[in-house]
C-alpha cells in the first residue's frame, strides 16, 4: 500500500493517470483531493462503486508505474550529466594543450629575437632607432592636427 507522502510526492504525475483510468472524476474533484489518499479513495468509491481494496490496488499499480518512469528519467538525466562532464573535461584538456602549444611558440619567437639581437647588435639598434623615429614623427603629425 502506498503512503500519503508517496501520493503527494507523485501527485502531478499520478493525477493524469488517475484521470485516464477513472474518467468519472472531474478536474474539480482532483483539485479538491490534491494528493489526499483518503479523499481520493472515498471519491472514487462514490463515483465508481468499486471496493476500497480494488481502488487501492489500482492506485498502487499506477503509483508503481509512475515511480518507474521517474527512475528512468532520473537515470537518463544522470547519463546525460555524465556525458556532459566528460565532454567538458575533453574540451578543457584540448584548450590546455593548445594554450601550452601557443605559449611554447611565443617563447620560441622570443628566444629567436634574442638570438638575432645578440648576433646583429648594430642592426638591431639601428632598426629600433628608426622605428622610434618614425613613430615619433607620426605622433607629432597627429598631435599638430
Amino acid at each position: 500500500m502506498f503512503t500519503s507522502e508517496e501520493l503527494k510526492g507523485n501527485w502531478n504525475q499520478l493525477r493524469g493517470k488517475v484521470e485516464e483510468r477513472w474518467s468519472q472524476l472531474s478536474s474539480n474533484d482532483l483539485d479538491e483531493i490534491n494528493g489526499n489518499v483518503d479523499q481520493l479513495v472515498g471519491v472514487l468509491q462514490q463515483k465508481t462503486g468499486q471496493a476500497r481494496q480494488t481502488i487501492e490496488r489500482e492506485l498502487d499499480a499506477l503509483l508503481d508505474k509512475s515511480s518507474k518512469g521517474t527512475g528512468s528519467v532520473t537515470e537518463k538525466v544522470g547519463e546525460y550529466t555524465k556525458e556532459a562532464n566528460e565532454y567538458a573535461a575533453h574540451v578543457a584538456e584540448q584548450a590546455r594543450q593548445q594554450y601550452m602549444q601557443m605559449a611554447g611558440q611565443v617563447q620560441d619567437g622570443y628566444n629567436q629575437a634574442g638570438e638575432y639581437v645578440k648576433k646583429h647588435p648594430a642592426e638591431s639598434v639601428a632598426v629600433a632607432f628608426g622605428t622610434g623615429l618614425i613613430a615619433g614623427v607620426m605622433l607629432g603629425l597627429i598631435v599638430r592636427r
